[in-house]
């Protein structure tokens, strides 16, 4: 892909509207948190297991997915990444309470 084209796109979404930075950021920080959060169930097995080189290669894909997909919404703004943490945050409550964790 072209990197003129690319930085195009990211300074595209910057010029858009609050509001679609908002929901863009919402919507991708609730599937960043599903994923984050539903793969720590397998981490948890991992560690139980026994099987520990499993358990912390999983924790630091995890980690990095998670880091590289807030510098990603980071770069679309500041909007963006705080709305995208949201998501994060409403995904662990959503996960919590799926798994019967949180009453």
């Amino acid at each position: 892909m072209d990197a003129s084209l690319m930085t195009g796109n990211i300074l595209s979404l910057q010029a858009t509207g609050i509001g679609f930075q908002a929901g863009i950021g919402l919507v991708a920080g609730l599937l960043i948190g599903l994923l984050h959060f539903a793969t720590l169930r397998w981490n948890l097995h991992f560690f139980t297991g026994g099987s520990l080189p499993k358990a912390f290669l999983l924790q630091l894909l995890r980690l990095c997915f998670l880091g590289g997909a807030l510098a990603l919404l980071a770069t679309f703004g500041a909007m963006t990444l705080l709305c995208g943490m949201l998501g994060i945050l409403i995904a662990r409550s959503l996960v919590l309470r799926r798994t019967g964790s949180l009453s």
